[in-house]
C-alpha cells in the first residue's frame, strides 16, 4: 500500500487515542420515533483530560455539549422528525485495535448494537495507526464494524471521511461506502478553513486542531444535508 499522506493538522493531532473516555456508550431515550447512532472518536466525545487542558465531556474542542456536531445534528433532527432517541458510541478502542474484529466490539459496544438505530452516522478513523494500516489494511475491518451495528436492515447509514485529510484512509472509507450503497458525506476539505479548528483557544496543539464550534456546525450541517 502506498504511503498514507497526512495533512499538517493531522500530524499536529497529538491527543492520545488511549483513555479518551472511561465509558464507551451513552444512550439518550426521549420517547422519539427515530433512533440515531453516532459512531466516533474524540471529535464525537472526549472525557475531561486535565493533562492536555480539556475540561469538557463532549466532542473535543466544542465550547459546550450543545455546540458539538452530535448535539447540533440531534437539534436539527428534532426539528425535522420531532424528538429523536440517540446513542453515542466512542470507538477509539476499535481504532487502535481494529484487527481484533468483533472481539473489541463485543467488549464495549453491545448496547450500541442493540440500540438498533434507524440512522447510523459513522464519523471515525483519525486514530487508526499508519504503520498498523500498512501491515493489516483496515478496510475489511471498517466494513465489518459498520455491519456489526447495522442490525436494523432498513437503517440509513451515513459514512463520513476524516476531518483532517488522511488520503489513503479517506479512499478506503469512500470505497466501503460506495461498495455497500451507504450515503457518503465529505468532510476532509473543512480543514482548509482555519476557522473550522479551535486554534488559539487551547494551548495544547492536539486539542486546538479539533473542530471549533464553527467546525462542529459545518460537520453537522453536512450530515443533515444527507438526511
Amino acid at each position: 500500500m502506498s504511503e498514507m499522506k497526512l495533512s499538517k493538522n493531522a500530524m499536529e493531532n497529538t491527543v492520545s487515542a488511549e483513555n479518551q473516555v472511561t465509558k464507551y456508550v451513552k444512550i439518550y431515550e426521549n420517547g422519539g420515533s427515530i433512533r440515531v447512532l453516532f459512531i466516533g472518536n474524540s471529535i464525537t466525545w472526549h472525557a475531561p483530560a486535565e493533562d492536555i487542558g480539556w475540561s469538557g465531556n463532549w466532542g473535543m474542542a466544542a465550547s459546550c455539549k450543545e455546540n458539538d456536531y452530535v448535539h447540533r445534528t440531534v437539534a436539527g433532527l428534532n426539528k425535522k422528525f420531532g424528538k429523536v432517541d440517540y446513542c453515542i458510541a466512542q470507538l477509539a478502542p476499535w481504532e487502535r485495535r481494529y484487527s481484533e474484529g468483533e472481539t473489541v466490539l463485543n467488549e464495549y459496544y453491545i448496547p450500541a448494537r442493540d440500540f438498533a438505530a434507524d440512522i447510523i452516522i459513522v464519523r471515525i478513523g483519525e486514530n487508526i495507526n499508519i504503520e498498523d494500516n500498512k501491515k493489516i489494511c483496515c478496510k475489511p475491518y471498517y466494513d465489518a464494524m459498520i455491519k456489526y451495528f447495522a442490525v436494523n436492515e432498513n437503517a440509513k447509514i451515513i459514512v463520513t471521511d476524516n476531518f483532517w485529510n488522511l488520503e489513503v484512509l479517506n479512499k478506503i472509507i469512500k470505497e466501503v461506502s460506495d461498495e455497500n450503497g451507504y450515503t457518503f458525506c465529505h468532510l476532509s476539505d473543512l480543514e482548509q478553513d482555519e476557522s473550522t479548528m479551535a486554534k488559539g483557544l487551547f494551548e495544547h496543539k492536539g486539542v486546538a486542531v479539533h473542530p471549533s464550534d464553527y467546525g462542529m456546525e459545518c460537520i453537522a450541517n453536512r450530515i443533515l444535508e444527507k438526511l
